[in-house]
């Protein structure tokens, strides 16, 4: 066999087919595991409404996970912790804390299966394993809130979290499981006031973040009825070639979008985006998380942080 028929011979054996690449790249943009972190003491109406509302419209399994802190440890005048000072007088209080913690455990899960028989998703046992996609599961931790419910997310296709102006500690979650992990976080508004897919706004500023976080989104947008790309810029001619780009790799994953411009006038890019978000009643909004460096984001602000601090009337999917 000649050199050039062993190439072809080892180019069409190594190749996948059209098919089998279609089929990767489908696998590769389905969320099928979702996360939805669930503080201590905290309402989590939002929270939960959101992921059983994605887990539903996706075909997904969510799982709740419940995070308690432990008690503090209490320190007497002399120096000794209230445990070394004898177990008699620390007993009654460690029983009460543990058993509030229980109880407050209970009364949340009571309100997940709640939910989840409202919007017809079964709920797993503890030792079941999900027969179909669509499910539920419930489980608990004891520690750090943001450390569990990050080092948990590696393993979810998307987090559910709630918005920062119903519990500022959540902006962590929502930061640390971006740039740890690089999943995607969904930001939950206090009620769930429209669809997740009745709208699609994506705020368009052609950077990789952006990129990424419209790929994390393909299977909501799929299922929208209408997606719109806003760029915010003074200049529309600047943004016309990379929206052009986005309109033409959302045709190839069978959606149908337009592009607009949006000048900032006297308000913010994060204000602007808020604004058109509200204007159209944009069910999500999608955008590329930290596209400047964190540091700057940190300094200066930026539409990131102001989005995870303003997003309270609508779903937000970021991703870094």
């Amino acid at each position: 066999m000649g050199g050039i028929a062993r190439f072809r011979f080892r180019l069409n054996t190594h190749m996948p087919s059209v098919a089998a690449t279609a089929a990767s790249q489908e696998a590769l943009m389905s969320i099928k595991r979702i996360l939805v972190p669930l503080p201590g003491s905290a309402n989590h109406t939002g929270q939960i409404e959101m992921a059983l509302s994605a887990a539903k419209a996706l075909g997904a399994h969510v799982q709740a996970l419940f995070i308690s802190q432990p008690p503090a440890v209490t320190r007497a005048p002399g120096g000794l912790t209230v445990a070394e000072m004898g177990r008699t007088v620390t007993a009654p209080s460690i029983n009460w804390h543990a058993e509030e913690r229980e109880r407050t455990a209970r009364d949340a899960r009571e309100v997940f299966v709640q939910a989840c028989a409202r919007v017809g998703i079964p709920m797993l046992s503890a030792n079941d394993e999900p027969g179909s996609p669509l499910a539920a599961s419930w489980r608990k931790a004891e520690g750090s809130y943001v450390e569990i419910a990050v080092q948990r997310a590696a393993a979810f296709d998307l987090m559910v979290a709630a918005s920062a102006t119903v519990m500022e500690s959540l902006v962590a979650i929502a930061e640390q499981s971006l740039l740890r992990t690089r999943r995607p976080v969904l930001l939950a508004p206090a009620r769930l006031q429209s669809d997740l897919t009745d709208s699609v706004m994506i705020a368009w500023d052609e950077s990789p973040e952006c990129w990424h976080a419209v790929s994390a989104a393909i299977p909501f947008m799929q299922l929208a009825k209408s997606v719109r790309v806003i760029s915010v810029d003074r200049d529309a001619s600047n943004r016309q070639a990379s929206q052009a780009e986005v309109l033409a790799y959302l045709r190839c994953h069978g959606i149908g979008a337009t592009a607009q411009v949006v000048a900032p006038e006297l308000r913010s890019v994060g204000d602007t985006l808020l604004a058109e978000g509200a204007e159209h009643e944009a069910g999500l909004l999608i955008m590329g998380a930290y596209s400047h460096s964190r540091l700057r984001e940190i300094l200066l602000g930026g539409a990131t942080r102001h989005i995870l601090k303003n997003a309270s009337a609508r779903p937000v999917l970021l991703a870094h």
